[in-house]
């Protein structure tokens, strides 16, 4: 069997889909910024490369891969476009959301194999009221990033009538029963399209309803068989797929300071920058950063792969040890940036400043909860506190 028909397939063979479409990634990043969502050419593009079945189920068409590919894959596309590879990783990972649902359920998604795409809102900030056969949903989702694009949304609900500590449900639902509205005015992460859904009273049948586990243990086998990947904790690949992509866009940063420092000289003293300890301080730890983030989501999905295809459990430990790397990771990387900045002088602010796109999308996405670790680390300093 050769690399193209090796399955899951290689980093190689993937990588070789990705890098014809970088530069026409790149060269359409201020048209994502303008219209505030990613260009119809761009999902097409990814859609055509197969770059959206990453983590589908095989008996679906998708390819069921390893995670550590996903991440590389991604860090490519970051260093094009930030929001690109955002949206990239929020709808490959909602795939694998789906896949946890009732056959049924995956069925009315993929069963047309026109790979239809998924995006998201798990806050349970709707209403799901139980009727005959389903519920009956109503809210307001924010933050659906790549809505625009999607044929489905899985969106967080509470069921009526049931304690708040059980009533929170994930409901599965296309596009045709909600509505988006035109809210994403930021000033960073402009292109991701991150809009909010609404839905009034919609039927959704119970096959479309799912409940998530905590999301951050690896499944036994016995409570979901089948392959290894799905039994991964969700909640750590849905993270990873909005705090990884950190790699790429520092990476990016480091590339537009070291250009823009190459002859820079200070007008008031005369140094060269490339004489001045301090820049060449912040560009090696910002090369350290991205190297130790990157071996860092390396070592973590080596481990719970290895955990999960075992079926060992993981210790308490261990689980919010690697939470609190994770949503520590882009907080690393934007507090480089973020002094690149100040060692760039006063022309760093321009718009057309090769920093600022990094620095700005670095901001936005820092914002986002899954890369704030204040539940994590506290988690964790809990279980060495009681030790």
């Amino acid at each position: 069997m050769n690399d193209a028909q090796a399955f899951p397939p290689s980093l190689a063979s993937l990588m070789h889909r990705v890098e014809p479409l970088l530069p026409r990634i790149a060269a359409r990043a201020q048209e994502a910024d303008a219209l505030r969502d990613i260009p119809v050419q761009t999902i097409d593009e990814l859609r055509a490369a197969g770059l959206f079945d990453l983590y589908k189920p095989r008996r679906w068409g998708g390819k069921e891969l390893r995670p550590e590919v996903f991440l590389a894959l991604q860090n490519a596309l970051a260093e094009q476009c930030p929001s690109t590879a955002w949206v990239f990783g929020v709808l490959n990972v909602q795939a694998l959301v789906v896949a946890l649902f009732s056959e049924q359920a995956q069925a009315d998604v993929w069963a047309d194999g026109q790979g239809a795409l998924v995006s998201s809102s798990f806050a349970p900030t709707g209403t799901a009221t139980p009727v005959e056969g389903g519920y009956r949903l109503s809210g307001r989702w924010t933050f659906a990033s790549g809505s625009t694009h999607t044929a489905w949304s899985l969106l967080g609900a509470r069921i009526e009538g049931l304690p708040a500590a059980e009533a929170s449900r994930l409901l599965l639902v296309p596009r045709a029963d909600y509505a988006i509205e035109d809210v994403w005015h930021t000033f960073g992460m402009k292109g991701t399209g991150s809009n909010d859904i609404v839905a009034r009273d919609v039927f959704v049948p119970a096959h479309r309803v799912h409940q998530l586990d905590t999301g951050v243990w690896t499944v036994p086998a016995a409570d979901r068989p089948g392959p290894t990947l799905y039994r991964l904790p969700w909640l750590y690949l849905f993270t990873a797929g909005i705090s990884n992509l950190c790699v790429g866009i520092g990476r990016a940063a480091l590339k537009a300071f070291i250009a823009s420092n190459k002859s820079r000289v200070s007008p008031l003293t005369g140094q060269a920058a490339l004489d001045n300890p301090a820049v060449l301080q912040v560009a090696a730890r910002l090369h350290a950063e991205t190297d130790a983030v990157a071996a860092q989501f390396e070592r973590h999905v080596a481990l719970l792969w290895d955990h999960a295809e075992r079926d060992e459990p993981l210790d308490s430990r261990t689980v919010w040890t690697l939470r609190s790397q994770e949503t520590s990771a882009l907080r690393r990387i934007a507090d480089c940036v973020d002094e690149m900045m100040l060692h760039m002088g006063a022309r760093a602010i321009r718009n057309d400043s090769p920093l600022v796109r990094p620095w700005l999308d670095l901001m936005a996405a820092r914002a986002h909860i899954g890369n704030d670790p204040t539940n994590s680390l506290t988690m964790l300093g809990s279980k060495l506190m009681k030790v």
